[in-house]
């Protein structure tokens, strides 16, 4: 059938070789649809020519026997039957019309120059001329119909085998009617016909196995493209990484699943995609604005799933459906009638789908989601500004943005989220009909690569979490250096209710000078603000970064970083108190209001909040008189510091005694230098304890993880 094979029939426009052409040789539209009908033509032709050969090859070679017994069949047919009837078969006891039939499938399918084989070689070779990646992916769809319609074909050609090349004997009907029954076969006839399927098994399987080796190599080639393409329609810089670093091949996942040795080894690839990362130094150049409406865009992070989600469902199409225990392609077809039996039909497609999924995993993580992860790592500055904020921050003005812009917590919700869609769209576990990546395995029932596919995945999110986890601890990392700046270096560095000089800490100790830190406020003082400019600042910044922390993190998440931020404040408050400060009377009453506002915002997530707690009880050290501090230390009815109440027996002898020595009477300024004051002595002396401010504090010991 040489008018069905001619290549330019499957392009429209003018054809091939037309001297009245100005197109190029390969420059003419291809159009799916017609090679499709032509295709389909060209199957079904050779389907019907090849069943009606079946019977005209069981009637030239039948025995002479079945002349005789055809013709006495005939004569005792109803007189109404057609004249067109075909003559049915005798019994047929020799294998020359199978062996003839096997030769002329032979010549159709396998003839070098006008076989079925061959003359799709050409189309396909003819695709491959055009040399651009539009015309792959037209490949790619012919591949399919191809594949679609020779196993249609060679169903067909089974079933007329088995129906025309069987024999089958006439048999009058009680209504007149002319029916056939089978007739009495030898075994070897029975043989015969089996070593014929066989025999169509073994061609459908050459000629299937011939297209999916380059379907596949080429499938993968066209997927990374696309990819990659994605990349360079943004911008994107691409950076090619030397050696084999693919975390998620799966010469890799064999590697740590040692004694894996799983027939869809055969279903490996000549193709192998490059690891192709974006490059982290034009991602930093971007910034947080460009990231968002170039790699980090929705649609851009969706478009390689869309790629991928079409490259399975052309592998299904190709290497066949399975469900339980039965497998068909596309056709309907039994797959173990692919020659190679169905345990090799299934753990073909669970090669294919499981080498489109750790190449997807290697781009999606390794190439795509991970530089950028630690890009923006990268892009936080850890370190805060040299010199001290101007203080305070007005609420009507926009809040510093602490080291960590707003973008960046956007960036880690886009992150998260195409992580969850990738899982979504390819994994799919657990969602019945969604043809994806799991289902398709469980119904090969290959274990084997189940269970690389498995660790591929795990692979892939446990890279994509590390890198997310760092990132978001470089975030914290930089809210609290922030928060060392506003509170440490802007807080000592403003006036205190518009006391003190630009320095409040040149001399901490020297008290009559009106030093000793931000909360050390001479007696008399008027209270002008209900906080301190830097708590007063820095609430108002955590609220803000709050908002921002909040859409970005999952309630889990957002609870582990808000109580690790909350703990690190409370540590550099504390810290900053017990070495470096000292508290009035009035200095305590402006320290326990910024210790309620910072525990307010400490506790907008989380729940383990308990050291603030303790620590507003330990600042009633600050606002009591000298000779009430004994009840507050061991409680009213307490008699000594072991009866477990009061103070000691909530906060601890240690902590207490430590918070009270930075009373700013604790010690006077004598003739001899500074010396604890009178009632100290006696409070101390009373209570049998030494005094723990005269050695060296660990501050460990003070720390809120302790609590």
């Amino acid at each position: 059938f040489p008018e069905f094979f001619n290549n330019t029939m499957f392009l429209t426009g003018t054809p091939k070789g037309d001297p009245d052409s100005d197109e190029d040789e390969f420059g003419e539209e291809f159009d799916m649809d017609e090679t499709r009908s032509r295709l389909s033509t060209l199957f079904h032709r050779v389907s019907e020519v090849c069943r009606a050969e079946f019977e005209l090859i069981a009637h030239v070679f039948a025995s002479p026997s079945t002349y005789k017994d055809a013709n006495n069949s005939s004569s005792t047919a109803s007189s109404t039957s057609p004249s067109n009837t075909p003559i049915p078969l005798a019994d047929v006891t020799s294998t020359v019309p199978l062996q003839v039939a096997r030769l002329l499938i032979q010549r159709i399918i396998s003839d070098p120059r006008s076989g079925l084989q061959a003359r799709i070689n050409d189309l396909l070779e003819s695709l491959d001329k055009g040399g651009d990646f539009y015309m792959g992916s037209k490949k790619l769809d012919t591949f399919v119909v191809i594949h679609e319609k020779a196993a249609g074909l060679f169903m067909i050609l089974k079933e007329g085998a088995e129906q025309n090349l069987i024999p089958r004997t006439a048999a009058g009907s009680g209504s007149g009617g002319n029916n056939t029954t089978a007739a009495a076969v030898s075994p070897a006839t029975k043989r015969a016909v089996a070593s014929l399927v066989q025999f169509l098994n073994s061609q459908e399987m050459a000629l299937s196995n011939s297209q999916r080796r380059g379907y596949l190599n080429l499938e993968l080639r066209l997927l990374h493209h696309e990819c990659c393409a994605g990349f360079d329609r943004i911008g994107a810089s691409m950076v090619l990484k030397k050696g084999d670093s693919r975390r998620y091949s799966i010469r890799s996942l064999r590697k740590s699943n040692k004694g894996v040795n799983d027939a869809a080894s055969d279903a490996i690839t000549d193709y192998r995609a490059p690891v192709m990362p974006l490059e982290k130094d034009n991602l930093k150049r971007m910034g947080f604005g460009c990231l968002l409406d170039g790699p980090l865009k929705p649609m851009v992070l969706r478009q390689p799933l869309i790629h991928a989600t079409d490259s399975l469902m052309r592998a299904r199409l190709m290497f066949g459906t399975t469900s339980g225990n039965t497998s068909q392609n596309s056709s309907g077809g039994n797959a173990s009638s692919s020659g190679g039996g169905e345990g090799h039909h299934r753990n073909s497609t669970a090669g294919v789908i499981l080498a489109i999924y750790s190449q997807m995993c290697t781009f999606y993580g390794e190439a795509y989601l991970i530089p950028i992860i630690e890009s923006l790592a990268e892009m936080l500055d850890s370190s805060a500004p040299s010199t001290p904020p101007s203080l305070p921050y007005g609420e009507d003005a926009p809040p510093h943005e602490m080291g960590v812009n707003g973008n960046f917590w956007i960036a880690v919700e886009r992150m998260h989220s195409a992580a969850k869609s990738f899982d979504r769209e390819l994994w799919a576990e657990q969602r019945p009909g969604s043809a994806r990546v799991w289902e398709i395995l469980v119904g090969t029932g290959s274990t084997n690569s189940i269970t690389m596919a498995k660790e591929c995945r795990l692979r892939f999110f446990r890279d994509v979490e590390e890198r997310g986890e760092a990132a978001i601890l470089r975030a914290l990392d930089t809210i609290t250096a922030h928060i060392q700046w506003i509170l440490v270096s802007g807080g000592e560095s403003a006036g205190m209710t518009g006391i003190g000089t630009s320095r409040l800490l040149n001399n901490l100790k020297n008290h009559e000078s009106g030093h000793g830190g931000p909360y050390s406020v001479p007696t008399g003082s008027a209270l002008e603000a209900s906080n301190s400019p830097a708590v007063q600042s820095l609430a108002y910044c955590l609220r803000a970064q709050f908002v921002h922390v909040q859409s970005a993190l999952t309630p889990q998440s957002l609870s582990a970083f808000w109580t690790a931020l909350s703990i690190r404040l409370y540590d550099k408050l504390i810290t900053r108190l017990l070495q470096h400060y000292y508290v009035s009377n009035i200095g305590g009453v402006i320290l326990s209001r910024d210790v309620e506002a910072l525990r307010t915002v400490s506790m907008l997530a989380g729940t383990d909040h308990q050291h603030w707690d303790t620590l507003r009880e330990l600042l009633t050290l600050y606002m009591t008189p000298p000779d009430a501090l004994k009840s507050i230390l061991v409680g009213p009815d307490g008699v000594d510091a072991t009866s477990g109440k009061g103070l000691f027996g909530r906060a601890g002898q240690l902590q207490s005694l430590v918070f009270m020595s930075r009373r700013a009477d604790y010690r006077v300024k004598s003739s001899n230098g500074w010396q604890k004051s009178g009632w100290a002595m006696k409070l101390l002396g009373g209570l049998g304890l030494p005094d723990p401010s005269e050695r060296s504090i660990n501050m460990a010991m003070f720390s809120a993880e302790r609590h």
